[in-house]
């Protein structure tokens, strides 16, 4: 299977056959089942563009029994009513006796038979996910998928690594050709806390002062040049003001004259606690809007350039329930947690009850029953979820 495709698979028995060569992936592939991480003494290998992972552990970390018949080198796998054949060299497995098209044959390594990873899937009606962004297969038994933080894993990057030049410091920045003229800009940027007493100017291009065209921020943290737009021939400014959270404003330069790009006649700007991601296709996403689960964005609005403006999109939550979300690793995040049997949406965000804060440390996985957001303002967020424990609450990102 190719490395960014959605399923992964798995294999892991004892033999003493070895497979033809196979290279191994560069990055470690981890495989975690129902949120527990598996444990190989076979490492998962690349195998004609495919990714093939060992089956025994995988199997039995899944509750199955793996059985091997050494003189037909076959693996036979059962759980419940499941019954899972598998031959080395075969591309052929047998589910309940019906036949199954692998995507390469059954392989052995190092003693060890492996299988490509829409097998896993399609053996026993597991659900398999590949988080290309950590290198993880993720597989839950109950059939319901995990969701990935799908703008992070789909080449969104920090505005950093997006722009064509960024710096937080006092910097010179030339041969940048902001307005396609065909002759490269220079822009002399000076870091300030304090926009309303500064000594040197804030911005500078090509030698002329536009301190007073940002002269409404407070203060400037960094400037970014990215081209939001491929379509054009165009770059944009992104400015940045940090106070206690990040806001990027967005500027274009054209002709001698720096705009303010606005939606709506108010300034196009986006606030974020550590990333603004970028994709260099007009998507933007900042991650104060909406909430994230860890690596599971649940957030119901997106940003877009267009027309001269970035214009806040938002999407339905609902596309989400009914899910499983699992921890991949931990953002710090804090929620009001209110404990409930019964929820009706939106009847807490106006008004969050003393009941106490839960941090994503203590979370490992819940499943998303219902929630609620303000399409005013989708930072405002409830999520109505199912712990482990059969325990239902109601989750809300934490504010004073």
């Amino acid at each position: 299977m190719k490395l960014k495709s959605v399923f992964l698979a798995a294999a892991a028995c004892a033999c003493m056959i070895i497979a033809p060569a196979a290279h191994a992936e560069e990055d470690v592939i981890t495989v975690l089942v129902d949120n527990e991480q598996v444990t190989f003494d076979q490492n998962p290998v690349i195998m004609n563009d495919r990714t093939l992972v060992p089956i025994r552990a995988v199997f039995e970390q899944a509750g199955a029994t793996v059985g091997w018949d050494q003189e037909n080198l076959t693996a036979t796998i059962t759980k419940d009513d499941y019954e899972v054949i598998i031959t080395f060299g075969s591309g052929i497995m047998y589910k309940n006796g019906e036949e199954v098209e692998l995507d390469v044959p059954a392989a052995i390594i190092n003693d060890r038979m492996l299988i490509p990873v829409r097998a896993i899937s399609e053996a026993m009606d597991f659900s398999v996910t590949w988080d290309g962004f950590h290198s993880m297969v993720l597989i839950s038994t109950d059939g319901k998928p995990y969701r990935a933080y799908s703008s992070r894993k789909q080449g969104f990057k920090t505005l950093a690594d997006a722009a064509e030049v960024y710096t937080a410091e006092n910097k010179t920045i030339d041969g940048v050709d902001l307005d396609n003229d065909g002759k490269a800009d220079v822009i002399e940027f000076n870091k300030t806390d304090d926009m309303s007493n500064i000594t040197v100017p804030a911005l500078k291009i090509n030698g002329v002062d536009y301190t007073a065209n940002i002269g409404d921020l407070l203060n400037v943290s960094s400037i970014a040049v990215v081209d939001l737009d491929n379509s054009d021939d165009l770059k944009e400014i992104v400015i940045t003001e940090n106070e206690n959270v990040s806001t990027a404003y967005f500027y274009r330069y054209s002709n001698g004259i720096l705009t303010q790009l606005q939606y709506n006649n108010t300034p196009s700007s986006i606030s974020y606690a550590s990333n603004m991601f970028v994709s260099g296709t007009g998507w933007l996403l900042s991650d104060l809007t909406g909430v994230s689960f860890t690596d599971i964005m649940v957030s119901p609005a997106i940003y877009k350039y267009e027309t001269d403006s970035v214009k806040m999109y938002t999407i339905k939550i609902d596309g989400i329930y009914d899910r499983n979300l699992y921890k991949t690793y931990d953002d710090m995040m804090l929620y009001h947690i209110i404990y409930t049997d019964n929820y009706t949406p939106g009847s807490y965000i106006s008004a969050i009850p003393d009941s106490g804060v839960i941090d994503t440390s203590s979370i490992t996985h819940f499943k998303l029953l219902n929630g609620y957001y303000n399409e005013n303002d989708p930072r405002e967020v409830e999520l109505y979820v199912e712990f482990p424990d059969g325990k239902k609450a109601v989750l809300i990102p934490y504010r004073v």
